[in-house]
């Protein structure tokens, strides 16, 4: 039986810098089983940047994002297949409508971390 306070997401001195302007700052959070979150702000506050950082559409300058998959253990994000994680987002404007059918191809078999040897002969 799982834990309702066992925590799912744990965010560590999250970082993330566009040039001189820092859009995270050592931000800590922890997310439990069965919560639902909201990020609120003014625009540039960071919260875009977060969910694009924790659905790894974007890398952290510095700190780790753990989150708790199939197995018991708290995982590095960055060693997690994206299926695995069964998080879900919606970003408010999407950058893709610029994109060819070739390249949003790409991106999101990128997101999934699609085989590399394979993406081509699928795509």
């Amino acid at each position: 039986m799982k834990i309702m306070s066992e925590i799912i997401i744990k965010i560590e001195n999250l970082t993330k810098k566009y040039g001189n302007f820092t859009a995270v700052k050592d931000l800590y959070l922890e997310v439990h089983r069965g919560e639902t979150i909201g990020l609120v702000g003014p625009n540039g506050a960071g919260k875009t940047t977060t969910i694009k950082m924790i659905a790894k559409i974007l890398r952290p300058d510095s700190g780790r994002i753990l989150i708790r998959t199939n197995h018991s253990e708290l995982e590095d994000l960055q060693h997690v297949s994206s299926t695995a994680t069964r998080i879900g987002f919606l970003i408010d404007i999407p950058n893709f409508y610029n994109m060819t059918a070739y390249q949003l191809l790409r991106y999101f078999a990128n997101l999934q971390n699609y085989p590399k040897n394979k993406r081509e002969a699928r795509i």
